[in-house]
């Protein structure tokens, strides 16, 4: 791992208090601290790839969980492999973005 990467969780939270999935995760910061490439890891096995599939179809929004517990709200993209994502940012409620 360089040192650049480091490791974080993807939450997917049906409400506040049911966590659907937590999904490991080796993180790359993309564009200042608000994108990152994100691969999973371990890699999931078929069909947690395709349950990921369906939380990402259902809402694409996830909490990242860092190492020190802090956590982001993100939304997660992929082209083609759920095993390689894209992570942004997303606004905070009442941000107007």
């Amino acid at each position: 791992m360089n040192t650049c990467e480091s490791n974080a969780y993807l939450e997917w939270w049906a409400n506040p208090s049911t966590c659907l999935a937590r999904i490991p995760v080796r993180l790359t910061p993309d564009l200042g601290n608000t994108t990152w490439n994100a691969i999973v890891s371990p890699a999931l096995d078929d069909d947690a790839g395709d349950s990921l599939q369906l939380l990402i179809d259902a809402s694409p929004f996830f909490t990242l969980r860092f190492e020190d517990d802090s956590t982001t709200e993100v939304e997660a993209a992929h082209s083609g492999d759920v095993h390689c994502l894209r992570l942004s940012a997303a606004p905070s409620p009442g941000s107007g973005v």
